[in-house]
């Protein structure tokens, strides 16, 4: 029976060791570090004095290391107005900042107010964040909606889902808006839709991650908002979306390179058994 030359022999081990090495700094060497949290939380505040709208947003840093190029910004009834940028916000640093606004020729109701915040880390990388609250003007209504968000994960793309429900006993008319961090994008952020007396609904939004790192939570908001009459009326929901860790091909396909390793070795394990033989 012919069997393997020694340098043959000796070259294939070689060659399956390199191969379980490399599988070893694949499943074990390949995670990334994680330098630091960045997490911005705001707390808004609002005052109405006739037809003035008088804004304080409090921007804090709760993540581990600082934030910069800080800057607020708001979007109420369509318009946006920004703040001045803070340079630099240290952990567990505080930074208000107010806004003024004049609401002549607006309904009486309830209103949706956003806040966005744009911030950096130390390499310039931009991060956003969002948070959104409703205002009562003139006189406070109840929009007799129950809305609810469902969080979900997602690595590309993904689906947010809305549900929501008419406790009123007519039927509404009603817009719907996605409020997203400029991380995550969509292709229509905005929906009409009618709703019957006491039915339910459900909304559904296409989402992509544009820019967000794997790891990162966002809360998103979708605003419901209707007229009827002389009167504005709003709901808001909130959701949270996760972005999940992508992983590269190998880590993806780890248990079928696992059995070919296994293999591998059961065939280096009966070709030393089979050469030891022959060389008694």
């Amino acid at each position: 029976m012919a069997f393997m030359p020694k340098k043959t022999f000796q070259r294939c081990l070689q060659q399956i060791g390199f191969f379980l090495i490399l599988l070893t700094y694949i499943f074990c060497y390949n995670a990334p570090a994680i330098a630091g949290i960045l997490k911005i939380e705001t707390k808004t505040s609002v005052t109405i004095e006739g037809n003035s709208l008088k804004v304080g947003v409090t921007a804090t840093n709760k993540g581990t290391v600082p934030a910069y190029n800080v800057q607020v910004h708001l979007i109420l009834l369509g318009e946006k107005q920004s703040a001045p940028v803070k340079g630099q916000l240290n952990k567990d640093q505080s930074d208000t900042v107010a806004f003024e606004r004049v609401l002549s020729g607006s309904k009486k109701g309830r209103y949706p107010l956003i806040v966005l915040v744009d911030f950096h880390d130390a390499n310039q990388y931009p991060f956003s964040a969002v948070s959104c609250t409703t205002f009562y003007f003139k006189e406070d209504i109840n929009p007799d909606l129950v809305c609810l968000g469902d969080d979900t994960s997602i690595e590309k793309n993904g689906i947010l889902r809305f549900k929501i429900k008419n406790l009123g006993l007519s039927s509404r008319t009603i817009r719907t808006t996605l409020i997203l961090p400029k991380e995550l994008s969509t292709p229509r952020s905005q929906m009409d839709f009618q709703i019957d007396p006491r039915a339910e609904k459900m909304v559904t939004f296409d989402i992509t991650n544009f820019s967000a790192l794997s790891g990162a939570s966002y809360p998103v908001f979708c605003c419901f908002e209707y007229d009827l009459g002389d009167t504005h009326y709003t709901a808001v929901a909130r959701a949270i979306v996760n972005i999940l860790k992508m992983e590269n091909l190998f880590r993806r396909t780890r248990w079928l390179w696992i059995i070919l390793a296994v293999i591998l070795i059961s065939i280096l394990t009966i070709m030393v058994i089979r050469d030891r033989k022959k060389r008694m």
